[in-house]
């Protein structure tokens, strides 16, 4: 992404003295004022779609729909879901609404089907709400996101700004494929209050610290975010016990725009309804009740240039009720599971699913159980009849213990496969330096 100028950075502060103080308010709306709110910014964003986007005129003239008569959120499940494919096939020109040059917008590159990718695009307005949306959810997880707070986090590249101000809040970049050894001597000089990372970089850097890298650490440390890839909450509590801080999720995704939904520090995973809508859905589309999981379809209020709207993420979730409350007050709904990707999933050959947060678990117990035999570990579905075990081998490992690891494997699987036990000199990584820990190579 494009760095922002001294023009948008201007614009940043002005804008945040307005939407701040009104993405705080959005949390702990009542029930009758969300809704509202949630209505008409839903038929607003279907309504410019229409208008102005091909793709959209497209695809729900197709299915018959009466542009006029969506006037609500509960009018959403009469409007096609749209999957990555359908981004792929209309960038640009079909899917850029009218009025915006693409030469002017930035512009973001994710995973599509079959290999492909998908790129999105943001105008500035929608790239600077994003960035306030950002600090809303680390306010939320610091139990308050001051102005002296630094947080430090390793990506595969450099957010677009180094701070809200000049001197204020504070960004500090390592990159994911730095050395650990240089990462962790970043970590400690930075000093942070908030540490965002991949799951599998804080594990990486984690068994990587000496005692006295973790309570240097910790003298600042207030909490970690953790987002990008899966990871279990038995994992964050594990990870949260040994570095003293909680350990929370965030999800997010490039084509919304960035956050869906995130932890707060009492566990809630609350879904950002004041800037988008989340649905669960059969795969055949049908919405389904809370506590049933589905497909999670989404659509982004707030991006102009490129709508998304029911949009599949191609990940496995599920409701809580809306009556179902948090204990941080916020009256924003939240997931009572998510699975992860459906491509990070097996199936058996019984047919039995097996979702990317069971598979984790299998992975990352292993890894506790074998502290000094494994380093790092990937699960790999090779054929619909043999799973792959590829580990980074310890100093303690052996071919006894190779041989438990691959007994134990099946049988959480289910005596359903064959498991070989695979030692590697280093894991796969995509080019954005996440690890896909969870792989089906038959999809």
């Amino acid at each position: 992404m494009r760095d922002f100028d001294k023009k948008q950075l201007a614009l940043l502060a002005r804008d945040a003295k307005v939407l701040c103080p009104e993405l705080r308010r959005n949390q702990f709306l009542d029930d009758a004022t969300l809704a509202q709110l949630r209505n008409e910014r839903f038929v607003k964003m279907v309504h410019h779609a229409y208008a102005n986007v091909a793709m959209y005129r497209r695809k729900y003239d197709g299915a018959g729909v009466d542009i006029n008569a969506i006037r609500s959120i509960d009018d959403a499940k009469h409007l096609p879901i749209i999957e990555k494919q359908d981004l792929i096939d209309n960038y640009p020109h079909d899917a850029i609404a009218k009025g915006y040059e693409l030469s002017e917008l930035t512009t973001a590159v994710t995973g599509g089907s079959s290999g492909s990718t998908v790129t999105v695009a943001y105008s500035e307005r929608t790239m600077r709400e994003r960035v306030l949306t950002a600090y809303r959810i680390y306010d939320m997880m610091m139990d308050g996101y001051r102005p002296e707070h630094v947080q430090t986090y390793v990506y595969t590249g450099k957010y677009p700004l180094s701070g809200l101000t000049k001197t204020d809040y504070r960004l500090e970049h390592i990159w994911t494929l730095d050395p650990l050894d240089k990462a962790v001597a970043t970590l400690r000089q930075s000093k942070p209050h908030m540490l965002t990372l991949y799951p599998s970089r804080l594990e990486d850097i984690r068994r990587h610290l000496t005692p006295g890298d973790v309570e240097a650490l910790r003298e600042r440390l207030i909490v970690i975010n953790v987002k990008s890839e899966m990871s279990t909450q038995d994992q964050r509590d594990e990870w949260s016990d040994f570095f003293g801080v909680p350990v929370l999720d965030e999800y997010g995704s490039e084509e919304l725009a960035g956050t869906v939904a995130a932890q707060c520090r009492h566990g809630g995973y609350h879904i950002w309804e004041d800037i988008q809508l989340v649905e669960i859905v059969s795969p055949n589309g049908e919405v389904l009740p809370d506590g049933e999981e589905g497909d999670l379809v989404a659509t982004c209020y707030y991006n102009w240039a490129m709508p998304i709207i029911r949009y599949r993420q191609n990940d496995i979730a599920s409701l809580k009720p809306a009556s179902e409350k948090c204990a941080c007050d916020r009256n924003l709904r939240m997931l009572a599971t998510f699975s992860g990707r459906q491509n990070s999933s097996f199936v058996l050959p019984s047919g039995r699913f097996l979702s990317s947060g069971y598979l984790l678990d299998i992975g990352y117990t292993r890894l506790m159980d074998y502290r000094t035999a494994i380093s790092g570990w990937a699960l790999i579905l090779e054929t619909p009849t043999k799973a792959i075990f590829e580990c980074i081998p310890g100093r303690d490992m052996n071919e006894e213990v190779r041989a438990k690891i691959a007994s134990q494997i099946g049988e959480f699987l289910f005596g359903e496969l064959e498991v070989e036990v695979r030692l590697v000199d280093e894991l796969p990584t995509t080019n954005r330096g996440k690890r896909n820990q969870i792989i089906n190579r038959t999809n």
